[in-house]
């Protein structure tokens, strides 16, 4: 089972590569890059601010935060390690390959 990750460092750095397209940009490209995102950023918090819907979620990753949140709303019921092996049957931990 597979789930996005909730790391908001990681999504702002993917936001980043794809921004640049490249590894290493030069200063200004950089400069460039950060404003274009910050641009974005700016936008979906007006459709927030306004109350714009939030975009719909694909059906795999609610059922699996749905799973996640029952898991941790029954800690208090389970042992360490079955709530452990819980939680990590919801994450796929083999890094995608770029092919």
């Amino acid at each position: 089972m597979e789930v996005t990750t909730n790391n908001y460092v990681e999504a702002a750095h993917r936001r980043l590569q794809a921004e640049f397209g490249m590894d290493h940009p030069t200063i200004l490209k950089f400069i460039d890059g950060i404003r274009a995102v910050q641009k974005g950023r700016d936008y979906v918090y007006e459709q927030f601010v306004r109350g714009d819907l939030p975009p719909v979620k694909r059906r795999k990753y609610v059922a699996t935060y749905a799973r996640i949140r029952r898991i941790v709303e029954s800690y208090s019921t389970r042992n360490i390690i079955e709530y452990l092996k819980g939680i990590s049957h919801n994450f796929l931990m083999e890094p995608r390959r770029a092919d």
